[in-house]
């Protein structure tokens, strides 16, 4: 009986660090997300000004319009960003830049990248969250307002992404050269958003029974 419970005893000990590094592990990637998609946004957004400011500086070829900058790196516009692919310039190996197709890429770029880091850094607050109630450090269950409204903004972020991806290809189909769209990516982060839309709901739903219990006791 007693190595019973102490064999049930190391199997929740063990589960409970396997939890408590997965939950870690989220976090750190999340976090490393949040940095890498503002950084992403920001290039883009600086491209964008870069380009406003002097468009003749800027080269076409085989897709990408880039400005070279010294022999150390290049601020370049890709027409691609998830599922959506636009044509930048009138033909893919030739043909000056399509001003309409740059800045609306640059544009979108930027929203998808920071609506994705603001995704990404709603579900780092989450897993932090969850650690700390896993370690018994915030005094609280996790069915808090919080919680539910930091899953609906990554949620809704996550819808937002593709929907932005998708105006491009819609804008740049109406005044330039157009290209073409997929669903596989864009539909896996618009299902990747509902179901945290309805997680959330669950938690809100969770929170109510846990007041009125609260209220019973």
């Amino acid at each position: 009986m007693g190595a019973s419970n102490g064999n049930a005893s190391n199997s929740t000990s063990m589960r409970g660090r396997a939890e408590h590094i997965g939950v870690g592990a989220a976090l750190l990637i999340a976090r490393i997300g949040v940095v890498i998609l503002w950084l992403a946004a920001a290039v883009s957004v600086v491209t964008l000004m870069a380009y406003i400011i002097m468009p003749g500086s800027f080269h076409a070829n085989y897709g990408v319009v880039e400005l070279n900058v010294g022999d150390a790196f290049a601020l370049s516009v890709r027409g691609s960003i998830l599922d959506v692919a636009v044509y930048l310039q009138e033909h893919y190996t030739a043909g000056a830049p399509l001003v309409q197709a740059v800045i609306a890429s640059c544009v979108t770029n930027a929203i998808v990248y920071a609506l994705l880091a603001i995704a990404f850094g709603e579900i780092a607050a989450l897993c932090a969250r969850l650690r700390d109630w896993k370690d018994g450090t915030s005094g609280l269950t996790p069915f808090r307002t919080t919680v539910s409204e930091r899953m609906s903004r990554a949620g809704w972020c996550l819808i937002a992404a593709p929907a932005a991806a998708l105006l491009d290809w819609l804008f740049c189909t109406i005044f330039a050269k157009g290209g073409s769209w997929n669903l596989w990516m864009s539909g896996l982060l618009v299902m990747t958003g509902i179901i945290l839309l309805m997680i959330a709901r669950i938690f809100e739903y969770g929170m109510t029974l846990e007041q009125e219990v609260d209220g019973l006791l």
